[in-house]
């Protein structure tokens, strides 16, 4: 509140994993907004915002300490920055092919939603300075990117009583249990797609996340009105998708585990989605004050990391991620350095 960023606690369903509702948004409920929001207060309170340049290297000296980067202008010339500290908060690997490939082989043909200039270049620089790296093999999946049209599709589908469904009209996992390993499920389909089926107490639920209307107005949500428009939609069996939608009822037994709070009723929608990789979560290692560890477990002189530029608290493998993680990773990864950078130069963060 103290900068004009205004959270609101996201009510009206649970994420999969958590027990409360502890997931925080601005009222746009977009992360742009939040960027935005970032901006100006970094803006208001001093900071310098330097554009159109590409950090390119990183100067040390003998002890290792970072002295200075070079940033290349949009005419191939290039800035050298002095600096005192260096924090890297340029996300992780996601837009590097080969590293994706190389480290998360799930993911390798998913689609990424991500920034292309997510490179790995924190990665990369650090490997040079003698840095450690950690749970590589840690990222956000999600299994409702909606394609064609290239857009999220909120999980609130699925945690208020939407199910998934492939092109033989069943379904093939617990959605309850998480939208990022959903992504790893939905891949393995056939065509690598799935179908997002749910009612009208859902879509008016969806309405309220600003990428679910933005892929709606792109013709990604398909309404049927009874099973038999919904197979003919999918192209699977009316009588194997009719027995799946009667499974999805309270008190009937699921062999994928999930266990049902209300039946779904038609009218039916439809979204077609895909598996896509969202942001990696492994990174340069950091010790609880952001500061990049070397392969000794020492940390470097005045090397800081943050957001998806470090190790994050997923753990090394998909299942790990819990709603919220990478911009806690960001958010509050961010704060922890600023503070570790202002002490370095013996400054105080207010």
């Amino acid at each position: 509140a103290e900068h004009g960023l205004r959270f609101q606690v996201l009510d009206g369903f649970l994420y999969p994993g958590h027990t409360a509702r502890r997931m925080h948004t601005l009222p746009e409920r977009t992360g742009a907004a939040l960027v935005a929001a970032l901006e100006r207060a970094a803006t208001e309170a001093g900071a310098y915002l330097l554009t159109r340049a590409l950090a390119r290297e990183i100067w040390t000296d003998d002890d290792g300490r970072v002295t200075a980067v070079g940033c290349e202008r949009p005419d191939g010339s290039v800035d050298v920055i002095g600096c005192d500290v260096l924090l890297l908060a340029c996300n992780g690997f996601g837009g590097n092919a080969a590293m994706v490939g190389e480290y998360l082989p799930a993911m390798r043909e998913a689609v990424y939603g991500g920034h292309v200039g997510n490179d790995g270049s924190a990665i990369q620089w650090g490997t040079q300075l003698g840095a450690r790296l950690a749970d590589l093999g840690g990222y956000q999946g999600h299994g409702s990117w909606a394609t064609p049209q290239g857009a999220l599709i909120s999980w609130a589908v699925m945690m208020d009583g939407g199910v998934q469904i492939n092109r033989d009209g069943q379904r093939f996992h617990d959605e309850t249990h998480g939208y990022s390993e959903a992504a790893v499920h939905v891949l393995a389909q056939p065509d690598s797609v799935a179908w997002n089926v749910f009612d009208d107490r859902t879509l008016a639920l969806a309405r309220g996340f600003p990428d679910f209307v933005q892929a709606e107005e792109g013709q990604a949500l398909k309404t049927c009105a009874d099973v038999a428009a919904l197979a003919a939609l999918i192209g699977c069996d009316p009588q194997v998708l009719g027995q799946t939608l009667d499974s999805v009822r309270p008190g009937a037994p699921d062999p994928l585990g999930r266990r049902f709070e209300r039946t779904l009723h038609a009218p039916y929608h439809a979204v077609k989605v895909t598996g896509a990789l969202f942001h990696t979560q492994g990174g340069l290692d950091i010790d609880a004050q952001c500061r990049v560890l070397d392969n000794t477990g020492r940390a470097l002189p005045n090397l800081l990391a943050a957001g998806g530029a470090a190790r994050g608290v997923s753990g090394n493998d998909v299942s790990g991620y819990l709603s919220g993680n990478g911009l806690l990773s960001a958010v509050a990864g961010g704060h922890i350095a600023a503070a570790t950078a202002a002490a370095l130069l013996g400054r105080r963060l207010d």
